[in-house]
């Protein structure tokens, strides 16, 4: 059985790194929610897009924002190209970056605020908070704008806004993805009028996990955007998301309870398949894990279980993700089983198991069956 070593007291594996990353904080409605983020686009005037620059055009425009953000300590700054394998994947696994960038700055402290420099756009600023917050994520990416626009000149027309690569991001740039754990609408069979109504209101909703498997709650997690920058204002946008959210946490809530009450057998049986897998098993990819934080998420939300929060388990959807495991395996001492110490991807999945057995320490039935 692998072993913290002596170095490492921290009572879980996972806290060396994200004691004070945005995603171990509380948040409105998080017991549905799991996140909302903001993200803003912008574009230097007298560049061309990244598609069409020169890499001296790209190193120019990389410069330029690293001069902006060097006036300030608040934030550090990456040349991708400097960076490793394992670096990009941990900002990958913090949804920091997607596809490819040539630099990349980062508030310090919480790590909630990104800006990316010359993705798709020259300049892409990103953030997230925990559960249900339009408004402060909007707050955050135009306090970091405002800070921009002191020191650079954007590209945008009287006409059409901020001038951006594609087409639906000009105007304001302004884009809103809220993150949802809808476990009650999906399995009672009511996600087709959830769909209906995010459709009515041009907004999108995609799965984040694609299980083959029915009954997997990694299913149940949804992120619902606006998929137009173009219309109406900031706070039009803004209204439009935190509305939808708000309907269907509403609706997740009624159907949570009347699920509850009619099918308590079935329920309790989703739980404790879940939990035993969790404490019993020896390795776990990332969608198993996913499958099991989530239900012990509906567990803590019917009221089945206590001795764990949901900020805790949104947290653990990050503090299991390949890129923070690898680092620990990198960076602390472990006592692996003889046939894991030999593959990487062994001991990942064995040290994402001990993380979650861990985190499940205290949690306690609190509805045995009769």
């Amino acid at each position: 059985m692998a072993r913290k070593s002596k170095t490492d007291s921290s009572k879980n594996t996972g806290d060396t790194a994200n004691s004070s990353a945005w995603f171990a904080e509380p948040g409105k409605d998080d017991d549905i929610v799991i996140s909302t983020r903001a993200r803003l686009i912008r574009n230097l005037a007298d560049f061309p897009f990244p598609s069409k620059m020169s890499e001296d055009d790209k190193a120019r425009v990389q410069a330029l924002v690293y001069d902006a953000f060097s006036s300030t300590d608040d934030w550090h700054f990456i040349d991708m190209a400097g960076i490793s394998q394992p670096g990009r994947q941990i900002l990958s696994d913090k949804n920091i970056i997607k596809d490819d960038c040539s630099a990349v700055a980062i508030n310090y402290g919480d790590e909630s605020t990104s800006c990316l420099v010359n993705e798709s756009d020259h300049i892409k600023i990103s953030t997230f908070v925990s559960g249900l917050d339009c408004e402060k994520a909007m707050e955050k990416v135009y306090k970091v704008d405002e800070f921009l626009q002191n020191k650079l000149q954007f590209a945008a027309n009287i006409d059409f806004g901020y001038l951006t690569s594609y087409i639906k991001d000009c105007g304001t740039g302004l884009k809103f993805t809220v993150r949802l754990f809808i476990p009650s609408i999906v399995l009672s069979g009511q996600f087709e009028s959830v769909l209906s109504m995010v459709r009515e209101k041009k907004l999108s909703i995609q799965p984040v996990f694609k299980s083959e498997q029915i009954a997997d709650f990694s299913n149940c997690i949804f992120d619902v955007s606006t998929m137009s920058s173009a219309e109406g204002t900031e706070l039009d946008q803004m209204a439009v998301i935190q509305s939808v959210a708000s309907v269907i946490l509403k609706t997740e809530r009624k159907i949570r309870a009347n699920f509850a009450d009619n099918n308590p057998t079935v329920v309790l049986n989703f739980f404790k398949q879940s939990y035993a897998r969790a404490m019993y098993s020896l390795l776990l990819s990332y969608e198993e894990a996913v499958s099991i934080i989530s239900a012990v998420k509906w567990g803590l939300q019917l009221k089945l279980v206590k001795g764990i929060s949901e900020n805790e388990l949104n947290g653990l959807y990050y503090r299991v993700k390949d890129g923070h495991l690898k680092y620990l395996c990198d960076n602390f001492a472990f006592t692996f089983e003889e046939d894991v110490k030999s593959s990487e991807n062994l001991q990942i999945k064995r040290l994402r198991t001990i993380v979650i057995q861990q985190a499940f320490e205290d949690i306690v039935n609190e509805k045995p069956v009769s």
